[in-house]
């Protein structure tokens, strides 16, 4: 006899961005390098904006993450936000992660260490667990 819980997703993980001269093509871009990563893939999904504050993009992205994989899932999320700032030939773009009131910018002028994407994806979890 199994004795697995079920898995449940908890609080999404909002991403959005800001500074681009296109964002709904920078969104889409960065969903498409989001998707990449076998492991967020399947974990992302569109949230639809309210019609007032659409400015140009008409969703946002949610990471909807499983208890037993957040720190992992954070982690991934934030490493791939970074790698996909780093790609681009102008640093303009700023990234947000967000869930609750914990806010993690990253921007294409950033330089951060893996154990700082740590700290940060441990912030996260923290605010997801409560």
């Amino acid at each position: 006899m199994s004795t697995n819980k079920p898995t449940e997703p908890v609080e999404p993980i909002t991403v959005t961005l800001a500074g681009a001269q296109d964002p709904a093509e920078d969104l889409r871009r960065l969903e498409l390098w989001l998707r990449m990563d076998e492991g967020l893939a399947p974990l992302l999904v569109h949230r639809e904006r309210p019609a007032g504050e659409t400015m140009g993009i008409g969703y946002d992205l949610m990471v909807q993450a499983l208890q037993e994989t957040l720190q992992v899932t954070a982690l991934t999320l934030l490493r791939c936000v970074y790698d996909h700032l780093h790609t681009r030939p102008a640093d303009d773009l700023e990234v947000t992660v967000q869930v609750q009131d914990v806010r993690v910018v990253l921007t294409g002028r950033d330089t951060v260490t893996r154990g700082e994407l740590e700290a940060m994806a441990a912030r996260v979890r923290q605010a997801i667990e409560g």
